[in-house]
C-alpha cells in the first residue's frame, strides 16, 4: 500500500465536563497524530474532543490530513484541527461504523463503551487494530478477555496488537502494511 494512501483511524475517549481526559493521555494522543501527519499517513477520527482532538492537532502541526466523520449535519461540531469535516447525520453509533469501514487500520487510545464498539466493529471487518496500553478504560482491560490475547472469538478475523507507545504503534502499522 502506498505510503500517502493509508487511512489510520482514531478510536479512544471522547471528553465529557465530569469526565476530563488526562494530560498524560492527550500527549499520547497528540504524538501519534504528530507521527502520523509526519508518515504522510490520512488520519481519520469522529473529529470532536478528547483524544480526537489531541490526536488531530499533532496531525495538523506536522501538516498532516485530519478526516473528522461527524456524528451530527454541522460542521461546528469538529474539533478546530479536522482538515476535512464529513457530515453524517448517523448519530454516534453509525458513525462510528462508517469510519471502520472506511479505514485500513484503527488505533486505540483509552475508550469507553463507543471506543469498545469500534474495536469490535475492527475486528467484525476483518482489519487489524493497535491498542496503545496505560492510556485507562477498555485500553487496559480488554486484553484479559481476547483469546490468545489477540482475538475476539475462535473465527480470528483480525489480530489486535497491543504496544507501549505512539512510536510503537507507527512503527507496527508500518510493519503489517509493509512500508519501509
Amino acid at each position: 500500500m502506498e505510503k500517502n494512501k493509508l487511512r489510520v483511524g482514531l478510536i479512544g475517549t471522547s471528553e465529557r465536563p465530569n469526565e476530563p481526559v488526562s494530560e498524560n493521555v492527550k500527549k499520547i494522543a497528540y504524538r501519534f497524530g504528530y507521527l502520523v501527519g509526519i508518515e504522510g499517513f490520512i488520519l481519520f477520527s469522529g473529529g470532536r474532543d478528547g483524544v480526537m482532538e489531541a490526536a488531530c492537532k499533532g496531525n495538523f502541526d506536522a501538516h498532516g490530513i485530519n478526516v473528522g466523520i461527524l456524528p451530527s449535519n454541522s460542521v461546528t461540531e469538529a474539533n478546530p484541527y479536522v482538515t476535512i469535516p464529513i457530515t453524517t447525520g448517523l448519530g454516534m453509533d453509525f458513525r462510528s461504523i462508517l469510519m471502520i469501514h472506511t479505514v485500513d487500520i484503527t488505533v486505540m487510545i483509552g475508550g469507553k463503551i463507543g471506543t469498545l464498539l469500534e474495536l469490535v466493529s475492527t475486528y467484525q471487518n476483518g482489519k487489524p487494530a493497535i491498542i496503545i496500553r496505560g492510556t485507562g478504560d477498555f485500553a487496559d482491560s480488554i486484553e484479559r478477555i481476547l483469546i490468545e490475547g489477540k482475538y475476539f472469538d475462535s473465527r480470528r478475523n483480525s489480530e489486535i496488537f497491543f504496544v507501549e507507545s505512539p512510536d510503537e504503534a507507527i512503527e507496527k502499522i508500518k510493519e503489517i502494511f509493509h512500508i519501509k
